[in-house]
């Protein structure tokens, strides 16, 4: 009876995980990964989802309006600017998760990985004296991140309708 369940179970996971993948993926959004990332990057969004982790460095998060999105750090002592919505987050093995609306993140460190899915751009500088990573977007080929600073765009922004 529990092999009967356990099939059950795997059998569901398999169909309904990618109906909750697609439901979080709206009309004109993009995709950016980053894997084994070193230097500086910025990740602006205007709407969408950011989760990964970084080896070892620093997070600063400006959220330009508080409460349209929810911004959870774990592994980091944290340093709070209310005034200006800024938070800076500092440690080894940081995992983070953005969820919702326009966002400002500036990473410093080694071992970045994160996935963007939403609407948004990501300025990239390797680190000249290691591996800077590679980055792909919207599922592409994988490419190295530039040591010079370069900037990428993923997603469609929505037309304003009249």
């Amino acid at each position: 009876m529990s092999m009967r369940r356990l099939w059950l179970t795997l059998l569901c996971g398999f169909l309904v995980a990618p109906a909750a993948l697609a439901a979080t993926h709206a009309t004109g959004d993009g995709v950016f990964e980053l894997r084994s990332g070193a230097g500086v990057i910025i990740l602006n969004t205007s709407r969408g989802t950011v989760w990964g982790q970084v080896d070892s460095g620093k997070l600063v998060v400006t959220d330009p309006l508080a409460g349209d999105g929810v911004v959870l750090v774990s592994g980091a002592e944290t340093t709070k600017y209310p005034t200006d919505n800024i938070t800076v987050y500092t440690g080894k093995d940081l995992h983070f998760r953005v969820t919702g609306g326009k966002i400002r993140l500036w990473f410093k460190g080694s071992g970045i990985d994160l996935t963007a899915v939403g609407v948004g751009s990501a300025q990239l500088t390797g680190d000249a004296f290691t591996d800077p990573g590679d980055y792909s977007l919207d599922s592409g080929k994988w490419k190295a991140v530039p040591v010079v600073t370069f900037t990428v765009r993923f997603g469609v922004p929505p037309t304003p309708t009249p």
